[in-house]
């Protein structure tokens, strides 16, 4: 099949990796793929040699100009290519590919990679709400993370597919030496979606049973105001000197091998594609689950713990027990291992070629 793939760029971002993972993945099938995406911005995800890559604006200044261009080039590339489908990548790439294609009888599939729920503490605005909810009915198919969202969507769309996020990185075939450390990954900035104070607060009330062990947390920070904030919380509970922030990791994978813990601690997430990165590379993992979402990965007690979101005394207890239990801790690091192969590449590219055969079809 020949696949064009939209995406706002190929660098940081879970859904940017999701690309580069589903390009790849696709071309390794002898598929013809083509990526269109902003390589004026950095590039840190890297396309493999037989996927094709084009430039998907003429200028990254002015928004109007940039995806204005963006529209004439998917349009371009499409009528160049021929592609038997067209992927958008979140919300923006898929609307500028439907727009690009009218006409052309080139059916889009747009991917959400975000949940359809938020709970009241970070409300969904009015026009992602839309999007969601009516946008959507306009493309041949809408795919989803979980079930969870299938069901909140229920019969406001007739063309949902659930549709698994692929695991990016190898999957490990042995548990590798673990160091002491619990492990939290996310922009730090987004403290609050990714639960870092209930985090924090969660560690300082076991942390000083376990003097040797420590929480990291990877991920970049921009403002100086969420360290004071962050750096307040670690003070009250006595771990200033226990928590250490990585900034961006390069390298994620070594950093899953080496650590025995992982912490999912948001408040609400779409799916949790580090936490089955964490799973695969042997980590411990807890997951606070948001409706049921992050059960879908974890389904039982061997491959991981489950804690209600926004809940300190949960996760608290959920970490104390991985912690302080050697046996089941290692347990866990195995049962996250075999769990994680059901997201590998391979899988989840099958069930993408039977979706779009079946779109094809019809």
């Amino acid at each position: 099949m020949r696949i064009l793939i939209v995406c706002p760029r190929l660098c940081h971002g879970g859904a940017e990796r999701v690309a580069v993972s589903l390009a790849n993945g696709f071309a390794e099938k002898g598929h013809e793929v083509t990526v269109l995406a902003n390589l004026y911005d950095e590039v840190t995800y890297h396309l493999g040699s037989k996927v094709t890559c084009r430039n998907l604006v003429s200028t990254n200044r002015h928004k109007i100009l940039k995806w204005g261009s963006a529209i004439k080039r998917i349009r371009k590339c499409v009528k160049q290519v021929h592609p038997d489908i067209v992927i958008g990548i979140m919300a923006l790439c898929s609307l500028i590919s439907r727009i690009a294609t009218i006409g052309l009888k080139v059916p889009v599939i747009a991917t959400e990679h975000d949940a359809f729920e938020r709970p009241e503490s970070a409300s969904m605005p009015f026009g992602i709400r839309f999007g969601k909810f009516y946008l959507n009915r306009i493309y041949k198919c809408v795919t989803v993370l979980t079930e969870s969202d299938r069901k909140i969507i229920g019969s406001r769309l007739h063309n949902v597919v659930v549709m698994p996020n692929p695991l990016a990185i190898p999957r490990a075939t042995k548990i590798h030496d673990k160091e002491k450390t619990i492990l939290a990954a996310g922009r730090v900035d987004n403290w609050h979606y990714k639960g870092f104070d209930v985090l924090i607060r969660a560690w300082g009330q076991i942390a000083g049973k376990y003097p040797d062990w420590t929480l990291q947390i990877a991920g970049v920070y921009k403002s100086a105001n969420t360290r004071l904030f962050l750096d307040g919380i670690a003070r009250e509970h006595h771990v200033e000197n226990r928590v250490k922030y990585l900034g961006f990791v390069e390298d994620m994978t070594s950093l899953y091998q080496k650590s025995a813990v992982f912490v999912l601690s948001s408040r609400y997430e779409g799916f949790g594609l580090v936490l089955v990165e964490a799973m695969s590379q042997g980590c411990a993992c807890i997951a606070c689950d948001y409706h049921g979402r992050q059960r879908e990965i974890i389904t039982s007690e061997r491959e991981g713990l489950v804690c209600a979101p926004d809940n300190v005394t949960d996760l608290a207890a959920a970490m104390e027990r991985v912690i302080s239990d050697d046996v089941y801790r290692q347990k866990v690091m195995i049962g996250g291992m075999d769990r994680a192969a059901y997201y590998s590449i391979p899988h989840i590219i099958e069930r993408w070629e039977l979706l779009i055969n079946q779109l094809i079809n019809n």
